[in-house]
Parts: C-alpha cells; structure tokens; sequence
C-alpha cells in the first residue's frame, strides 16, 4: 500500500499533552466545551474499568533505537453484548532527557471513531505510526471529515483517550512496568503485531451487527447478510483469544501485561482533573 503524501508540518505532541489538551494545537473553538468533553470521556473510562477491567490489556515493545510501541486494547462500552476490542498504539520517541509521558508520540486506533473523524487529521499531521497507517481505510486519509470534523481539529476520540489514561494511570509509562512486561520490537514482531489488530471495516460490520441485535428489530429477509456477520464475529472473538498476550515470568509469578489500575482508584484520581 502506498501511503498518500502528507499534506501538513508534522505537530509534536506527547501522551501528557494529548491527555491535558489536544484543541490547543488546532481547534480552539472546542476550548470552553474540552472540559464537559473530558469529563464524559473520564466517566467513560471508570465505567469501563468497573465492567471490564480484566479485559484490558498494554504490551510494551522496545525498538533497537530506543523507541517505544504501546499495544493497548480497549474493550468497547457494550463489550458484553459485542465482544469488541479496538487496537490503540503509542509509538513513543526515544528521549532520555524526558519521562515517558511527556516524549513525543504518534498513535492508532481501529476504532470507527476515531476512523471516521480523526485519521485524516493526524495523519496529515504526522500523528500516525506510518508503519500501521495500512490497516486504515484509504479513503480515511485521503478524504477530509467535512461532516464529522470539519474544522479538523485535533481533539479528544475515545478509544485513544482510554487507552492514554489506562497508561498514565495505571503506571505503565514506567521502567518498571517496560522491564516487567516488555518484548524486543523487530521485523517479526512488528508483521505480527500488524496481522493480530483487527480490520476497521470488521469492526464496523461487527458492532452494526451487535447493534441489530441489541435493539430486537424485525428480521429483514437477508439471512446470507446475518450468518456472514455471526461468522464474521465468532472470527474475531477467535483472533482475539488466539492473540492474547502470554504471561510472563515463572510459573509462580506469571501476570498477563495489565496495569495495576481499578474502577476506584480511577475515580480518585479523575475528580480534579
């Protein structure tokens, strides 16, 4: 796939900053609202936690130059009815003279949301991982969100958003936590990482399926149409089994990479911010 050529100057942001206020790159429109914003996407966030804390999960992995990969997968709001994750990753620059949390970061998500409203956005804005801009749609970056975001603003999108605070808070963005849990990035690892995240299109057929579903609506006369989607989901549920990171550590000690982060003490920490 040949990546279309960016059409903006790169912008520098860090997990720290992307946390506290991405409008202030663009998009200062959204300023009086980025409070009332945040404080949904937190509420979000500890719901999410409460529910479905165990299905979370943040892989580490270390470039040869010292870079740093994120792999966070972020259950999805009706995780119970759907059985969804989205992929969000964190390539963090190598940068001893700052802690992790204030490096600066490119991302990725899967999720439709961020898709839809946000890829064209920062991929124009150097805010992309290239190495797994492939996984999204074509026309996601090469077509303006003229609905959705018409301003292009750099803004909130949710599963990013989770996924950046289940790292600060949960203090994976620690040496800690990298040496406890953190795999060597190489060619390999770096194909398999990019078979095992799901296809956004996928996602979309999946949750409009689960959607369906949920609201008990009136059989249309597609059977071929559901018993694709219901294959399609039972593969998806599959993959994400069969890819689940292993343990690490002896027999005694083994813990899968999750942060040591709950429902409570999110709430805690969310109520100043």
């Amino acid at each position: 796939m040949v990546l279309p050529v960016k059409k903006k100057n790169a912008i520098k942001i860090s997990i720290r900053q992307y946390i506290d206020n991405p409008y202030r790159w663009r998009g200062s429109a959204f300023l009086a609202s980025r409070k009332v914003i945040k404080a949904g996407l937190n509420s979000a966030f500890i719901k999410i936690l409460n529910s479905y804390r165990n299905q979370f999960y943040a892989v580490p992995y270390v470039y040869s130059n010292g870079d740093l990969l994120f792999h966070v997968r972020v259950p999805s709001e009706d995780f119970r009815s759907n059985k969804l994750f989205y992929d969000v990753l964190f390539r963090i620059d190598n940068d001893p003279t700052q802690r992790y949390s204030t490096r600066n970061t490119r991302m990725f998500s899967n999720s439709p949301s961020f898709i839809f409203t946000y890829a064209y956005v920062y991929y124009h804005d150097d805010l992309i991982i290239d190495e797994f801009a492939e996984k999204l749609p074509m026309t996601a970056l090469t077509t303006p969100p003229t609905t959705r975001n018409p301003v292009e603003a750099l803004g909130y999108e949710k599963s990013t958003y989770i996924a950046a605070r289940y790292l600060l808070d949960g203090f994976c963005l620690t040496d800690n936590y990298i040496n406890k849990f953190g795999k060597k990035m190489n060619a390999l690892e770096e194909r398999n990482l990019l078979y095992q995240i799901a296809d956004p299109d996928k996602i979309v057929q999946i949750y409009a399926l689960a959607k369906h579903e949920k609201a008990k609506a009136p059989k249309v006369i597609d059977n071929d149409r559901d018993t694709r989607r219901q294959k399609m989901r039972q593969e998806f549920i599959e993959n994400a089994k069969k890819n689940r990171p292993k343990p690490v550590g002896n027999i005694l000690t083994r813990k899968a990479p999750r942060a040591k982060i709950s429902a409570r003490r999110a709430k805690r920490s969310l109520m100043n911010d």
